[in-house]
């Protein structure tokens, strides 16, 4: 059974971020696979150059997300 994985490269970004040297600051990549060695691999294929830092792999569970717009009068009132 797939699963989705939440991954992240662990080498030092080379800009100045957020990223740069905190990994929980940096941006995901969501991988569907089998088992976690395998979103690993997906990884390692998507970025070669930074295989001997590896990678952070997490199995993530996704949720709903429902988006409303939300506007509001000249007094900061909700409009429905």
């Amino acid at each position: 059974m797939t699963k989705e994985y939440r991954c992240t490269r662990n080498a030092l970004y080379t800009h100045d971020c957020l990223g740069h040297d905190d990994i929980t600051a940096r941006q995901g990549y969501y991988i569907v696979a089998d088992i976690e060695e395998e979103a690993w691999q997906k990884m390692a294929t998507r970025f070669p150059e930074e295989v001997k830092d590896g990678f952070t792999v997490q199995q993530w569970e996704s949720f709903d997300v429902k988006v409303v717009e939300v506007t509001r009068d000249e007094d900061g009132r909700i409009l429905e």
